[in-house]
């Protein structure tokens, strides 16, 4: 491992991760309305589906794709051949695992849409016969997520990035073509979007071959394959857990609950846990060095990065706390925000500790304790049920929002433990936990939205505000060098 930090570029490496996560939605936005009136709402659910299926069963990449990164990263000083030996050991097993995987997908897929699954009989006629073609499209996921893995590992996140759009391109755009080209039958269309993932798959692997580079150095070895396995079978499981502690929530609203219960906790939900996109470009950007350095400047570049996220966030969090019940009652309507709007503000703060708990989390990842995160959501999964269930029925969907948050508080806390944070990084953080407190306050009270407390509101933003600024030097730097250029550009204009 190496002892200092890497070569510098993580501003760069985190602008290509925000577009790659951005530009996907922008696309998304514009493709699902022609899909909707190109192939009909019925279809498009079956499509949506099968999407969802592929994207499940890519847990037969056995965690190897994080650990392919993790060990390109700490193999940086290693001989070539070495490195090549890795990758092409992981591309091994990631082939096989896909191949079995694809097997699953095609008996689990027949079942599910042939039987389980309610549609018209036509539109059942049309996707059984694409069955084949869904389950192809897991050996090319686990062949996708390894050569990522690499490019990760060695911090090309421009070449990643750029492949990954335009494979993304592909996947939403050909079936489109498909349907106006031969119709809006299924089989066009996942037989169109199994092309794309091909094409995808096509254009990573020779982006590796060049970047990477791949010169026939060296060929798959098994001694490799432990310290994959190691690292991948911990990852495994906490992929599989970590969809039950996020989804429980709304799984157990509509079964105790209402389907319109459901509807008033996922709107705010998903408003919320938006703001999370912050840190998981900030972690997919940080994993490769954390991986890389000593543990000593691992914990220290780790801390940085969560009193920088927390000085971003921050201000971000109190204003969406501020915002929640006006915009709802403008987008959705007074009478769905009056159900909403608290439990948005509630899982706002959850949000907020979970978005630093991603440092953590991936701190210990990164340096070859992925044990210790799943052990913890493993044990974290019955105590959690149990409190949003007495929380639920206790308060509804507000004790439901608490009970999240209050997973994701205890959550954050025991993984910051666990990296080893200890002291003056609590004390740090103490006044933005006050600041989010008096915000909740204020809302609960009853005493916001209202033009006499808009000024104790502008107060709470400015002390966040404040607090960011002290605490995050690049912060106030990058304030300084906007107010600085607008000045200049204002001299300008008067001279000129």
């Amino acid at each position: 491992m190496k002892d200092a930090p890497q070569a510098p570029g993580f501003a760069r490496n985190a602008l290509f991760n925000l577009l790659g996560s951005v530009l996907p939605l922008a696309v998304a936005l514009v493709t699902v309305p022609i899909y909707l009136h190109r192939i009909g709402d019925a279809r498009y659910g079956v499509l949506v589906t099968v999407w969802m299926l592929q994207g499940y069963f890519g847990f037969f990449d056995l965690g190897l794709t994080r650990a392919t990164s993790n060990q390109v990263a700490r193999m940086g000083g290693a001989p070539h051949a070495e490195r090549e030996s890795l990758l092409w050991t992981a591309v091994v097993l990631n082939a096989a695992f896909g191949v079995l995987g694809a097997f699953v997908l095609y008996g689990v897929a027949g079942l599910a849409l042939g039987h389980v699954f309610h549609m018209d009989a036509s539109i059942r006629a049309e996707v059984v016969p694409a069955l084949p073609f869904i389950a192809c499209a897991v050996p090319m996921a686990t062949l996708t997520g390894v050569f990522s893995g690499a490019l990760e590992g060695i911090e090309r996140f421009g070449p990643l990035n750029a492949v990954q759009f335009v494979g993304m391109l592909l996947y939403q755009t050909l079936p489109l073509a498909a349907a106006l080209l031969f119709g809006p039958q299924l089989e066009h269309l996942i037989l169109a979007a199994m092309v794309g993932s091909a094409l995808t798959l096509l254009l990573l692997a020779v982006t590796v071959a060049r970047v990477f580079p791949l010169r026939g150095a060296g060929g798959p070895a098994r001694r490799h394959v432990r310290p994959l396995f190691g690292f991948g079978m911990w990852v495994t499981l906490t992929n599989l857990v970590s969809p039950l502690l996020e989804a429980a929530d709304r799984f157990l609203i509509g079964s105790v609950l209402s389907a319109n219960a459901v509807a008033y906790y996922t709107v705010p939900f998903n408003l919320a846990t938006r703001l999370r996109l912050i840190p998981a470009v900030l972690c997919r950007t940080l994993f490769p060095r954390l991986s890389a350095l000593a543990t000593e400047h691992s914990s220290a570049l780790a801390e940085r990065a969560i009193t920088g996220l927390a000085a971003l966030i921050t201000p971000v969090v109190v204003v969406g706390m501020l915002a929640m019940q006006p915009f709802l009652r403008l987008w959705v309507g007074a009478p769905f925000a009056a159900h909403a709007s608290l439990v948005g503000e509630v899982l706002l703060a959850g949000v907020w500790i979970n978005s630093l708990a991603h440092v953590a989390f991936d701190k210990l990842q990164a340096q070859g304790r992925p044990d210790v995160v799943a052990r913890l959501h493993v044990a974290e999964l019955v105590p959690f049920i149990a409190l949003l269930w007495g929380a639920m029925h206790a308060f509804g969907l507000v004790g439901a929002a608490f009970a999240w948050s209050v997973r994701c508080a205890v959550d954050g806390v025991v993984l910051m433990w666990l990296a080893g944070y200890r002291g003056a990084f609590w004390r740090r953080l103490v006044a933005p936990v006050l600041t989010l407190a008096a915000t909740f306050a204020l809302i609960a009270a009853g005493g916001w939205p209202t033009w006499t407390a808009t000024p104790a509101a502008l107060l709470l933003v400015a002390v966040a505000c404040l607090w960011a600024w002290r605490a995050e030097p690049l912060i106030a730097d990058g304030v300084r060098r906007f107010a600085t250029r607008l000045a200049g550009r204002t001299a300008q204009r008067r001279t000129s």
